[in-house]
């Protein structure tokens, strides 16, 4: 898959896939049919220059409608192998520098990948409608 810049293409694959942890809470009752589900996504973006590879953790965290409640909770992460690795990395600082597009793809595809991920996961559970919405992968705030 590629992405491209201004000036720069970012050539990559999708090395792996792991379902890093998945935790669901016992409810008291039931959950109404037209339950509205609430979710909190956070996106770590981590880098191996020694396996030119970038991952992205995202963790995703459900709470119930009167946002208080969490419900489950799932962490899963997607490894991208940077053909052209070597080419975002400063020779002076060794500081690795990708453009804002490749980051924006990373995270979009993790997000869409942690979807079907708990599509699976809760599949004849109650949480089978609690779907991820689309989201804008380049509206995450940076830590």
């Amino acid at each position: 898959m590629n992405n491209m810049t201004n000036a720069t293409k970012v050539t990559f694959q999708i090395k792996g896939i792991d379902l890093v942890d998945i935790q669901m809470n016992q409810l008291k009752q039931p959950l109404p049919a037209q339950t509205t589900f609430h979710f909190n996504i956070n996106l770590e973006q981590l880098i191996n220059p020694e396996n030119k590879l970038v991952i992205v953790v995202a963790t995703v965290v459900i709470i119930h409608e009167d946002k208080t409640t969490i419900l489950a909770s799932i962490k899963a992460s997607c490894v991208f192998d940077v053909v052209n690795f070597d080419e975002f990395v400063a020779e002076d600082t060794r500081k690795v520098t990708f453009p804002e597009s490749a980051v924006i793809t990373f995270n979009s595809i993790t997000i869409s990948t942690v979807r079907g991920l708990m599509f699976s996961q809760f599949k004849g559970t109650h949480l089978h409608t609690a779907i991820l919405p689309v989201v804008d992968p380049s509206s995450f705030i940076k830590n």
